[in-house]
């Protein structure tokens, strides 16, 4: 079980990690200053000025935008239940 979560947090970190680059491009696309060293620190001012460029461009959010959610949302929660199941293999 653990060598599951801990590949799901692996996993979703590369994914999230693309998919902030890819969202940054997005951005850089539209003429929106971004740093790159905002790619993992940062990223979270953005996500509403990206989902608004992407609606008024295409009138649909692009799939990054929820890529990366969901990625964060799975790396969070796999982090806590792999946390909850060490602990209690401990005892």
């Amino acid at each position: 079980m653990s060598h599951f979560l801990l590949s799901s947090i692996v996993i979703a970190g590369i994914v999230n990690f693309v998919s902030s680059i890819l969202i940054l491009r997005g951005l850089a696309k539209h003429d929106v200053n971004v740093s790159f060293f905002e790619i993992r620190w940062q990223i979270h001012k953005h996500l509403k000025t990206y989902r608004r460029l992407c609606r008024t461009a295409n009138g649909a959010i692009e799939w990054p935008y929820y890529a990366y959610w969901i990625s964060l949302t799975v790396m969070i929660s796999a982090a806590t239940v792999l946390f909850a199941t060490l602990t209690t293999q401990g005892q």
